[in-house]
């Protein structure tokens, strides 16, 4: 790869394994220049018969990623699965629905504070709620729903684990590169590049403009030192809130 090239990438990908193919399609179909490394990868977390006997007998099943309906529907037949479905975020949702063949309910807000807001989910007193989702992540939901007067549970279809990267060659392949903006899609992905790098090189990241997906991503963005004005928001986490991010810097770049 000559000079010319490495200095015509200036987006980093980081999203994980799996979750990044439109998105990069896209950019190539657009001629735009990135490198891709993801942070973490999924490993499938096998199911309990607690686990099973929730899903059953649940009032309404919400799911906080594609991650947790493709390691459930891996695992557990579909058919069993007769409550109202709901998905934080449009991605989520398709993925359901090809899954399941059935409606979904995803907030036009596609993150937890959007799929609070929902109607559905404000009068639950009584019911017995599940989450599907990953190890650790936010409690938002949860909390939420229990001072509304459900019972909430939670079911783990799948695991986050960091992959085992070298930080300070990755930060010097991607210097070299000309990498100008870092897109991150979750406080575990921001963090995660944060410990790889060596603190010696940390200056380096927050030189760099960050596209980024919510207001809490932003606020521990500027806790690490990054200047708000480095900082893009995208609408939400899906592909096509990103490229239009990333669209709207490649312009200005150019």
């Amino acid at each position: 790869m000559t000079t010319a090239m490495l200095e015509s990438i200036p987006f980093l990908i980081t999203r994980p394994a799996g979750k990044a193919d439109n998105l990069l399609a896209s950019l190539d179909s657009l001629g735009v220049g990135y490198l891709y490394q993801p942070l973490i990868t999924t490993a499938q977390v096998s199911l309990k018969q607690q686990d099973q006997q929730q899903l059953q007998n649940a009032a309404a099943v919400i799911f906080v990623s594609v991650s947790a309906v493709n390691s459930l529907q891996n695992q557990y037949d579909g058919a069993l699965l007769t409550a109202p479905l709901f998905a934080v975020g449009q991605t989520t949702a398709l993925a359901l629905h090809r899954w399941l063949g059935r409606e979904v309910i995803v907030p036009e807000d596609q993150r937890s504070e959007g799929l609070l807001q929902l109607p559905q989910l404000h009068d639950v007193s009584g019911k017995q709620l599940v989450v599907v989702r990953g190890n650790a992540g936010r409690e938002l939901i949860k909390q939420t729903l229990v001072t509304r007067g459900a019972s909430v549970r939670y079911v783990q279809s799948y695991k986050r684990q960091p992959l085992p990267l070298d930080g300070a060659l990755l930060c010097q392949q991607w210097q070299l590169a000309g990498i100008r903006c870092i897109v991150a899609t979750s406080n575990e992905i921001l963090q995660q590049l944060f410990n790889l790098v060596p603190s010696a090189n940390q200056h380096w990241l927050q030189q760099c403009d960050w596209i980024l997906v919510s207001p809490r991503m932003q606020e521990s963005a500027i806790a690490l030192g990054i200047a708000t004005e480095r900082i893009t928001l995208a609408d939400n986490a899906n592909d096509s809130a990103l490229l239009a991010a990333i669209s709207q810097l490649q312009r200005e770049y150019q």
